[in-house]
């Protein structure tokens, strides 16, 4: 009987033991999972919603308001595990519009590409809700971040892509005036760049800040068309 109760005791003391060191282990995972998500958790998710400039563009060819966005993943590698300092690479997917009074076309099979006004027969107001531009690329891009403590941050970045795609949109009565409705899309693909190279620049606070980005390299070969690069300013999210 008295070895039963010494063997009982030992049982429920061992018992004890062991919830207070799972207790203990599961604190310190709990602060380890706290602590890593906090060193991890930074401009990891990025979209940019910007309006596009067009530079360059010649005499005559008036535009509006040109939407566009930005979208990247990035990992942040930090300088030091305690320094305000890290740098971001990743990949990202940039869109750019133009909504104008003139359309992108070939002068003929061997000549360059220029803009070329809509006629009169579509009014200057309508010609740019109907006429828009397309520019997508994919790209890579590298950071160079700054963050404080209060949760102040600046970044510099460049990047560098592929041009996935350059189109025109029509929509809206034909360009004749014979009152036909139309609708078609076509891709120019003949002398425009391949690759395009920006950089840019994000100043927040926390999740939000502001964005500005400049596409160094021209939309065209040189002489091949018209020589426009577009120059963005938004508002930038960091969702991660």
């Amino acid at each position: 009987m008295k070895n039963s109760k010494i063997i009982l005791f030992c049982i429920c003391f061992c018992s004890v033991l062991f919830s207070l060191s799972q207790e203990q282990k599961n604190r310190d995972f709990s602060q380890k999972l706290q602590k890593e998500s906090v060193e991890t958790f930074r401009d990891r998710l990025i979209v940019d919603v910007f309006h596009s400039f067009w530079m360059n563009v010649p005499n005559g060819v008036t535009h509006k308001f040109n939407p566009g966005f930005n979208v990247a993943v990035l990992w942040d590698f930090k300088a030091t595990k305690k320094s305000p300092i890290s740098f971001g690479l990743g990949i990202g997917c940039t869109y750019h519009t133009q909504f104008s009074n003139a359309q992108l076309r070939f002068e003929h099979p061997s000549g360059p590409t220029r803009y070329h006004i809509l006629p009169d027969v579509i009014s200057h107001k309508d010609s740019m809700k109907l006429n828009r531009m397309t520019y997508i690329n994919c790209n890579i891009p590298l950071e160079f971040r700054y963050r404080h403590k209060s949760g102040f941050k600046f970044t510099v970045g460049m990047r560098l892509g592929l041009v996935a795609e350059l189109s025109q949109r029509y929509k809206g009565k034909s360009l004749d005036g014979s009152g036909i409705d139309e609708n078609y899309k076509y891709f120019l693909t003949t002398d425009r760049q391949k690759v395009n190279f920006d950089v840019y620049m994000r100043c927040g606070w926390k999740f939000v800040g502001v964005y500005y980005s400049y596409q160094v390299n021209k939309l065209f070969n040189e002489g091949k068309g018209p020589a426009v690069n577009p120059m963005s300013v938004g508002i930038s999210l960091s969702l991660f």
